[in-house]
C-alpha cells in the first residue's frame, strides 16, 4: 500500500558525515501546545559567528554548567567537494551523555576541547559538491554548533515531504532504525507473544511497542508517570502499562503478563530489567538498546542474571549505526505504519542552542514529551 509513496520518505543515502571542523512541541497527532527550556543566554546567532558548545570537563552525574562552554568561532569556508551547512535542528539523545564521558563506548568519546558531537539536520548554505545545491535539506554529524563544513558525498539529503524535525525522529537512523532493528530483527515478536518495552513513552520505546503491536504481540510498556501510562495505552494502543515509580514491579508484571514475557526491548536497565528477568519464558529474546538508568550514576550489577541461563534467553546489545543496510526496510515498515494510522509519534522541540545543557538533562528527568530536538 505504501510502496508507491516510499520515495517521498526514504533519504537518498544513509551515511553520517563527520564535520571537517570542530519550547514548542510537534506531534503527529497533537501539533498544538508549547513549552520551552530555560532561556537565559543569547538564543539566536549573530551574523558571521559560529556558536559552538565545547566540552570542557567530564560530567559527574548530570550535565552541569561548566562541563561545556558556549563559544564563538568564525564560520568555516568549504573547499573543493565540500559544503557549508547551517544547522536547524540538533538531535538530543541519551548517547550524548556517553560521548561526554571517557568510559569504554562504541565510538571514540568527545575529547576535551572539542565541539560536542550531535546528529543534526540543516540547510546547505554554500556548495562545492555537484550533488547538492544551496537550500537543500541534509542530515549528518553536524555537532552542537550553528555551521559546519562536510564532504558533500557523506551527507544525507532529506525529502521535504515531512516536517524537517521528523528526520531526527521516526524517519531517522537513531530513532526509526533503532526501533525497527531491535524489535523486528532481534526480538522478532510473533502473534500472541508478550512484548515488554522500557522507556515506552519515549521516541524509540513508543515506536518499538507499536511495531510489536503491528506484528500481533501483546505489548506492555514501562513508564514514569500516570500521564505517560495513559498515553501509551489510550493513544498508542498498548495492552498495559507499568509505572516504575509507583508500582510493585514484580506484582504488576505478573498481573499484566500472566503467561510470562517472550520479548523484552530494554532502554533503561535497572529494576525493570531485574523484574522482567524473573518473568521470561523459555527461548525469549532481549534487545539491549540503552542503559539510561545508569548513565549518570555508578554502575551496578544485575540481579536475577541466572535467568538468562535457566530460560535459555538470547540477549543482544546493538547500535543502529552497525545496521544501516536495514534503513530502507525500516522506512518501508515505519512509513506504512504512519500512512495507515498504526504508528503515532511526538517530537518535542525546544528552542535555542544556548539551552543545550538544560535540554539534555530533560532526557534524564523525564520531562520531555516525545523525541527531543533542539531548534538552533
Amino acid at each position: 500500500m505504501y510502496a508507491s509513496n516510499l520515495a517521498r520518505i526514504v533519504p537518498q543515502n544513509c551515511k553520517l558525515s563527520k564535520p571537517r571542523e570542530r519550547s514548542q512541541r510537534y506531534s503527529r497527532t497533537c501539533p498544538q501546545g508549547g513549552r520551552r527550556a530555560h532561556q537565559s543566554l543569547r538564543v539566536y546567532a549573530t551574523a558571521g559567528v559560529n556558536r559552538q558548545w565545547i566540552l570542557k570537563k567530564r560530567p559527574e552525574g548530570s550535565v552541569h554548567t561548566g562541563d561545556l562552554e558556549l563559544t564563538d568561532a568564525p564560520i568555516p569556508t568549504p573547499g573543493d567537494g565540500e559544503v557549508l551547512v547551517r544547522n536547524t535542528y540538533v538531535s538530543i539523545d541519551p548517547t550524548h551523555r556517553i560521548w561526554m564521558s571517557d568510559m569504554p563506548q562504541y565510538m571514540p568519546c568527545v575529547e576535551l576541547g572539542e565541539v560536542m558531537r550531535a546528529i543534526t539536520v540543516g540547510v546547505v548554505e554554500e556548495s562545492n559538491f555537484d550533488g547538492l545545491e544551496k537550500g537543500d535539506i541534509v542530515g549528518g554529524l553536524g555537532n552542537c554548533q550553528d555551521y559546519y563544513v562536510s564532504e558533500g558525498a557523506g551527507l544525507d539529503k532529506k525529502t521535504t515531504s515531512v516536517p524537517v524535525q521528523d528526520h531526527l525522529n521516526v524517519f531517522g537512523v537513531v530513532i526509526g532504525l533503532t526501533a525497527f532493528y531491535g524489535t523486528m530483527k532481534i526480538c522478532q515478536p510473533k502473534a500472541g507473544e508478550t512484548f515488554v518495552v522500557t522507556g515506552a513513552a519515549g521516541a524509540v520505546g513508543s515506536l518499538a511497542g507499536q511495531l510489536a503491536k503491528m506484528a500481533g504481540a501483546r505489548v506492555i510498556g514501562a513508564v514514569g508517570s500516570q500521564e505517560k501510562a495513559d498515553y501509551i495505552t489510550k493513544e498508542l494502543g498498548f495492552d498495559g502499562a507499568i509505572n516504575y515509580k509507583t508500582d510493585d514491579l514484580d506484582e504488576k508484571l505478573k498481573e499484566l503478563a500472566p503467561d510470562g514475557v517472550d520479548c523484552f526491548f530494554d532502554n533503561t536497565a535497572g529494576p525493570m530489567l531485574e523484574a522482567v528477568l524473573l518473568q521470561l519464558n523459555n527461548n525469549s529474546r532481549i534487545a539491549l538498546c540503552g542503559l539510561i538508568n545508569q548513565y549518570n550514576t555508578d554502575k551496578v550489577g544485575v540481579k536475577n542474571y541466572d535467568m538468562l541461563l535457566m530460560r535459555r534467553v538470547t540477549l543482544r546489545g546493538f547500535i543502529c549505526l552497525d545496521h544501516i543496510e536495514y534503513f530502507g526496510e525500516a522506512l518501508e515498515m515505519l512509513g506504512a505504519g504512519v500512512a495507515e494510522g498504526k504508528i503515532k509519534y511526538k517530537t518535542d522541540v525546544q528552542e535555542g542552542l544556548p539551552n543545550y545543557i538544560d535540554v539534555v538533562n530533560m532526557l534524564f528527568d523525564g520531562s520531555n514529551d516525545g523525541k527531543l530536538v533542539l531548534k538552533v
